[in-house]
């Protein structure tokens, strides 16, 4: 199976709660230049799993617009989700090809755990960032980081 990571693009600070930031104009940019490599890479997920926070929902509609899948809100996808959680979540997907959008430490903590690198390693997700996971299981060690790809030039693999 493979899970593709990507964390929502620049956010205001401007609002009463983090669940309420939106993009900015530069997080808009960023992610629709990562949807536009993933488009020419020709990946697509079977399934599109968000956070509620308005920053990630937008980020996701922006990926969406060529696939129009009906993206799932998955209220536990938040920056402090514990990984048991998500674990136990991932276990009820049953396709190949999964995208989620999230948030860090979610998500760098997410690839430091399933890669299996030691506890001081950091994958260090900046906003707009995609990483590629593969895995028959999604657990402690056990998956491996395909590629980590960084705005602006996500032909380099960062990984």
């Amino acid at each position: 199976m493979e899970i593709l990571l990507v964390r929502h693009g620049a956010a205001s600070w401007d609002t009463q709660t983090d669940i309420e930031r939106t993009l900015t104009t530069v997080g808009k940019t960023e992610i629709c230049a990562a949807s536009e490599w993933l488009t020419t890479s020709q990946w697509q997920p079977e399934e599109l799993w968000v956070s509620p926070y308005k920053r990630a929902v937008e980020s996701a509609e922006i990926f969406n617009r060529q696939w129009q899948l009906r993206p799932r809100i998955k209220s536990s996808l938040t920056p402090e989700t514990p990984l048991s959680e998500l674990e136990a979540m991932l276990a009820t997907f049953s396709g190949e090809r999964l995208m989620l959008v999230a948030h860090n430490p979610l998500l760098s903590n997410a690839i430091n755990h399933w890669h299996g690198a030691e506890a001081q390693s950091y994958w260090g997700m900046q906003t707009a960032s995609m990483a590629m996971m593969q895995g028959d299981v999604f657990s402690q060690g056990c998956a491996s980081l395909q590629w980590l790809r960084h705005y602006p030039n996500y032909d380099h693999n960062g990984r």
